[in-house]
């Protein structure tokens, strides 16, 4: 995984180009359709300021925000204060994360995989089955082609199915959404995989 300095963009007010504008609206489908339990314990990764995790926390499930960025941490603290719910943040690594093996139902994943270079992408994915309980799911979305001077590592299906063998997750469909943040929109990619019992 690149050695890129998160916290010097967080530091300076330069994140806001890949921050959301508000809570994912996939995530909000998913809880609006009763498809994550309410006694859900959710896995955010690479969480950033914190948008998704305060949101799965309003409703009242139980999560904890992984990210690389000690900043990003605190400007997450800081939201769930504000909002008045508790989440678990950590500084960590997605291929290595500091979580007990099938803690989680759900781990959700919005920009994360896709600066994931290949070589570390088997890496992701073992941690993904390590922390998910038997049937749990990841929920990934990211860009789905290199955008101006951002490097992004598609999310395409021969991506995902080469990240995630078939011996040991259930892939849905990769299908197109947008991801948006201040700067705008981006054509992105939304899937999800269910680790197999």
């Amino acid at each position: 995984m690149s050695s890129y300095d998160w916290d010097s963009d967080y530091e300076s007010g330069d994140f806001r180009h890949w921050e959301p504008n508000a809570s994912s609206p996939e995530l909000a489908a998913l809880v609006a359709a009763g498809l994550i339990d309410e006694n859900a314990k959710v896995l955010d990764v690479g969480c950033g300021g914190g948008l998704d995790s305060v949101f799965l926390a309003q409703c009242g499930l139980r999560v904890m925000g992984v990210d690389l960025s000690k900043r990003a941490l605190e400007i997450a603290r800081e939201r769930a204060e504000r909002a008045r719910v508790e989440v678990d943040w950590l500084v960590g690594s997605v291929l290595g994360l500091p979580v007990r093996a099938e803690s989680f139902d759900l781990v959700t994943d919005r920009g994360l995989f896709h600066v994931i270079e290949d070589v570390d992408r088997l890496g992701y994915s073992s941690e993904m089955f390590r922390v998910l309980r038997p049937s749990g799911c990841v929920v990934i979305r990211g860009a789905s082609e290199e955008i101006g001077q951002d490097r992004f590592n598609p999310i395409t299906e021969v991506a995902v199915d080469k990240a995630f063998p078939k011996s040991r997750w259930r892939r849905g469909a990769v299908v197109p959404i947008l991801l948006s943040s201040s700067a705008g929109t981006i054509d992105a990619r939304i899937v999800m995989l269910q680790k197999n019992e």
